[in-house]
């Protein structure tokens, strides 16, 4: 089966564009959309689904706001409408040539996804979750942090510790990702409203009324991530269940695993489970 390659730009408002990319085939059995990671590129998601793409389906992703060549700076609220603004976009074309709409997102790309999902009324005939970060709780990072500080560094303390700290803390979270006080991945620091960013961990809760119904649900979740435990100590309910209260047909795979799904049996199992699911 033949696959070639297109790339271009949805424009969103006045001077305002996503860069896009999507990877098609010469006979598709459907179109997977899949948002990209924060401080990650649209090629990314290609390179980690690709034998999605062997397997006959069309692949699209995007650059949030502040990455590759999409426009403007990056914020928690941009990414939710650049995403809502995409999948409207694939939409269209999966109407337009009669295939059917798969969704994947992972870690914090959940929250775009399913806002973005329960706002055009549910389009994907199924949504696979891995990891998913199902609310932004600023309290938990923080506490999280000061744990982590108390037990590496203590009895340092000072303001240039806690910086170090800082950075310690970041590898921790994210191994494999480059970063310094000038990056995250691919996203440049001016590039991004950090005030606007930090605002909206305070003030805004994204998914608060969202569900979704009727949308046949996949979540993946790893017994070791790292960053599911930060957020799982700030849910009122267990994890499951919070995913529950967000996409009411939801079926769970747990996996004995990483945050990055970095153990080959781990990765291979979640693949298989995916390849069933579709």
């Amino acid at each position: 089966m033949k696959t070639f390659f297109e790339k271009g730009c949805l424009s969103i408002g006045r001077k305002k564009s996503l860069e896009w990319g999507r990877v098609r085939n010469s006979s598709p059995v459907g179109i997977v959309f899949v948002p990209p990671l924060i401080g990650g590129k649209l090629s990314q998601q290609v390179f980690s689904f690709r034998w999605l793409i062997r397997r006959g389906y069309d692949f699209v992703s995007f650059n949030f706001f502040g990455h590759g060549g999409s426009s403007d700076k990056f914020s928690l609220k941009a990414s939710i409408q650049n995403t809502l603004h995409m999948l409207l976009h694939v939409c269209r074309l999966s109407r337009k040539e009669g295939l059917p709409l798969y969704g994947i997102a992972s870690c914090y790309s959940a929250i775009p996804i399913l806002y973005a999902a329960h706002n055009l009324e549910e389009p994907f005939k199924r949504l696979v979750l891995i990891n998913a970060i199902p609310e932004l709780c600023l309290q938990s990072i923080v506490n999280s942090f000061f744990s982590y500080y108390r037990e590496k560094f203590s009895p340092h303390k000072s303001l240039k510790k806690a910086i170090e700290a800082a950075m310690y803390y970041m590898d921790f979270l994210f191994p494999g990702i480059v970063k310094n006080e000038n990056y995250f991945g691919v996203l440049e620091r001016r590039r991004t409203s950090l005030f606007r960013i930090v605002s909206e961990l305070f003030t805004w809760n994204p998914l608060h009324g969202v569900c979704l119904d009727n949308t046949p649900v996949l979540c993946l979740y790893a017994r070791k991530d790292r960053i599911l435990k930060i957020f799982d100590a700030g849910f009122k309910v267990n994890y499951e269940s919070h995913i529950k209260q967000l996409c009411s047909q939801a079926v769970f795979h747990s996996l004995d695993g990483d945050h990055y799904l970095s153990a080959p049996a781990a990765r291979n199992e979640a693949l298989k489970s995916i390849g069933s699911f579709f």
